[in-house]
């Protein structure tokens, strides 16, 4: 439990560093050096693939081979709880996206904006990311590093590609690796 307050206290403290220091300065840099590879590592964010695979996995395999099913509804919950939490902060909060601000420099949030444009914070792509690679390392500690690294190459895109603010990206990534951690506790302990 306290190494959870610490990683929430810490994404705070570095996302807070990073809104008051680095996003609008790694934004201009990032409008300016436009790099296509980031296009496909970006999709790996993306919730829907995990949603559906993990979900065909669930129901093709609950009763023939049930680990294998219970670790797909893990990753399943996983990806799903982080994004639904994502979505409701990102619509809370109403921070625009590095475009926005770009064009119009509007940095500062908009409460309760229903406008995708300003649903900056936090990121849904790294979300998804660190709930399935924080999850997956879970499941297979032996290849956790991959999974991690995978994680942050994600997050990295979503500022390369100025969809988000670094901020956005640790709020984010943050959000994906609680949820995983936490339901990891409830539904796969005995996963290994």
């Amino acid at each position: 439990m306290a190494y959870r307050l610490l990683l929430v206290a810490s994404a705070l403290l570095l996302a807070a560093v990073s809104y008051l220091f680095f996003d609008q300065t790694v934004a201009h840099y990032f409008a300016h050096h436009y790099d296509a590879a980031w296009r496909i590592v970006t999709f790996f964010g993306n919730s829907a693939p995990y949603l559906v695979i993990t979900l065909l996995l669930y129901l093709l395999f609950h009763t023939s081979r049930p680990l294998l099913a219970k670790k797909a509804l893990f990753i399943f919950a996983s990806v799903a709880i982080s994004g639904i939490i994502a979505d409701i902060i990102k619509i809370i909060i109403g921070r625009p996206r590095p475009k926005i601000y770009l064009h119009e420099h509007l940095f500062t949030p908009q409460w309760l904006e229903l406008k995708a444009s300003y649903w900056s914070m936090p990121s849904g792509h790294t979300a998804t990311a660190f709930a399935v690679g924080v999850g997956l390392g879970l499941l297979y500690p032996r290849w956790r590093y991959l999974f991690w690294i995978a994680a942050v190459l994600v997050a990295l895109s979503r500022v390369a590609l100025t969809k988000h603010f670094v901020s956005d990206t640790i709020i984010g990534g943050a959000i994906g690796a609680l949820t995983a951690v936490w339901l990891y506790k409830r539904m796969c302990d005995a996963c290994k």
